[in-house]
């Protein structure tokens, strides 16, 4: 296996979707563009591109059907990990039960190759395999004993490889899709629909891409695939950290030279209408809106499960966000007063805060 990389360390993810409200926070920003969804289709599209433990995702289908109660919803989540696409398959039962008019679609494949998914019998001379669940019954009980039973392909196949250049892919491109029997009436006609260029009203990308990275490549690797995914009056919201928060300033203290924000929503939009997507198409874009999120207090000397005290907790959260790869952390381990300056400064920030902005890409023509 390659070498670790900050995504790849599975106690530090908990942690921080456990300890911070972020997942909520980014599902509050969601729920208007929601609502705001065309109320006289038949059906939406919608795409969750990287459910992480599924917990949008589900806040998503749950809003969807208080606005949307009539309307089938077709929502596609892509998600590599194996561990966190069982946590989101845990969370769909309930949601057959509330919006029967649903079929949840989970892929593993990369940005760039999501509009070839649904119809594609290879992706890269790599044989697609493909898994249809039909619900049976009308309760969440027995629809979480049928997903359950789907394990034997999931540990087959949605496995994934790391290449000499430690970047990660799937061992197989993958695709299932899950709808109930009673509703299949309503949804089945979607499944062998190629959808021309696989269009969505509406793709979510959270924290799709590493904050240090440069402008062109967050838009040629993540941005720039996903927009070509959008119908017209589609629309693609993005949102990640931005830094000027708790976290920015207490690694300030650790790596005084590193900028490791370096690139704002506002640098991606100029550079977007300077470089346009896609021919004969045309975007607008929203000003990026800036929301933010804390940790969560545990009681006054009551150890957290997951990181032990409240300092080494915060710490481990701060490092998640910075994505500060593990050979700086061990370097600043080695480094006393640069250690000492860091636990100094969280102690100092009474409540320590996370900022994400958030920006939309709407297509129009």
């Amino acid at each position: 296996m390659g070498k670790k990389r900050f995504f790849d360390d599975r106690l530090k993810y908990l942690s921080f979707i456990q300890n911070t409200g972020e997942k909520r926070a980014i599902s509050s920003e969601i729920f208007p563009h929601i609502k705001s969804l065309p109320k006289n289709k038949t059906y939406l599209r919608i795409l969750d591109a990287g459910t992480g433990d599924g917990t949008v995702k589900s806040n998503v289908i749950k809003s969807f059907h208080k606005y949307h109660p009539y309307t089938s919803l077709l929502i596609t989540g892509k998600e590599i990990s194996y561990e966190d696409l069982k946590n989101t398959l845990d969370k769909m039962p309930d949601r057959f039960v509330e919006h029967p008019n649903l079929m949840v679609t989970m892929t593993n494949v990369k940005f760039a190759e999501l509009g070839q998914i649904e119809s594609a019998k290879k992706i890269k001379d790599k044989s697609v395999k493909k898994l249809t669940l039909v619900l049976k019954a009308d309760n969440s009980f027995d629809f979480n004993e049928q997903i359950n039973g789907m394990g034997n392909f999931i540990k087959k196949y949605w496995g994934i490889e790391i290449d000499s250049k430690d970047r990660t892919s799937y061992s197989h491109p993958c695709l299932i899709r899950i709808y109930r029997e009673d509703h299949k009436r309503y949804l089945e006609p979607f499944i062998n629909n190629d959808y021309e260029n696989n269009n969505y009203d509406l793709i979510i990308a959270s924290q799709a891409y590493r904050a240090i990275s440069s402008t062109i490549t967050k838009v040629s690797n993540v941005i720039a695939p996903l927009m070509r995914l959008l119908n017209v009056s589609g629309k693609l919201l993005v949102t990640h950290s931005c830094g000027d928060d708790s976290v920015e300033k207490i690694l300030k203290q650790a790596w005084r030279d590193r900028d490791h924000f370096p690139v704002k929503a506002k640098e991606i939009i100029e550079y977007l209408k300077n470089n346009p997507v896609g021919e004969n198409t045309r975007f607008t874009y929203s000003k990026p809106k800036s929301y933010s999120f804390k940790f969560k207090r545990t009681p006054d000397q009551t150890v957290s499960e997951l990181f032990g005290h409240g300092l080494d907790a915060k710490w481990a959260n701060i490092l998640y966000v910075g994505q500060i790869p593990e050979k700086d952390i061990m370097a600043l381990e080695k480094n006393v007063s640069a250690l000492k300056r860091v636990k100094n400064a969280i102690i100092k920030e009474e409540r320590v805060f996370f900022k994400n902005e958030l920006f939309a890409i709407k297509k129009i023509r």
